[in-house]
C-alpha cells in the first residue's frame, strides 16, 4: 500500500476505492461500502493491507453519510456524495464498520503487524481508534 499521509483516503488503494465508488451507480454504492467492510470483518488476522485500506476509506464514508460532514482533508475523499443519500446508512452497516475497524486494531492483525515499529505507529493506531470512536458515537438520524 502507497501511503502518502495517515488520513482514511491518503493511500493509493482508498483512492482507487474512491473512484470505483464514484464510477458505479448510485443505487449500487451502499453495496460496495458493505462488501469491502465485510471483507475485513471476514478476513480476521489475514487482512491484506489493500483491505484494510479499503475497509477504513467504507468505515469513513459511513461516518460521513451519516453525519453529512467529510471526515478528511484529503483531495480523494468522496465528497462527491455529500448533500446525497446514496449510502443507506443503518445500525447493522454502522456497526459493521466498527467491527472491521476492530479488526485492524486486533493484536496480531496484518494491519496492526505492517505499522509495528514504524515512526507513525502511534499515529497510524490514533487514526484509526479516532475514525471508530466517532461511527460508535454517532447517532443514525
Amino acid at each position: 500500500m502507497a501511503t502518502w499521509q495517515l488520513g482514511p483516503f491518503d493511500n493509493d488503494d482508498a483512492v482507487e476505492w474512491c473512484a470505483a465508488l464514484e464510477a458505479i451507480a448510485p443505487d449500487r454504492r451502499t453495496e460496495l461500502v458493505r462488501r469491502s467492510l465485510d471483507a475485513a470483518v471476514s478476513a480476521d488476522h489475514a487482512l491484506t493491507s489493500g483491505e484494510a485500506a479499503r475497509a477504513v476509506a467504507a468505515a469513513a464514508t459511513v461516518l460521513q453519510s451519516i453525519t453529512g460532514a467529510p471526515v478528511s482533508d484529503s483531495a480523494y475523499a468522496p465528497r462527491f456524495l455529500l448533500g446525497r443519500r446514496d449510502i443507506q446508512v443503518s445500525a447493522s452497516l454502522r456497526d459493521l464498520a466498527t467491527r472491521a475497524l476492530d479488526a485492524m486494531l486486533a493484536d496480531g492483525s496484518a494491519w496492526r503487524l505492517r505499522w509495528a515499529d514504524d515512526v507513525e505507529e502511534e499515529d497510524a493506531l490514533t487514526v484509526i481508534e479516532e475514525l471508530r470512536a466517532d461511527l460508535a458515537s454517532t447517532e443514525i438520524p
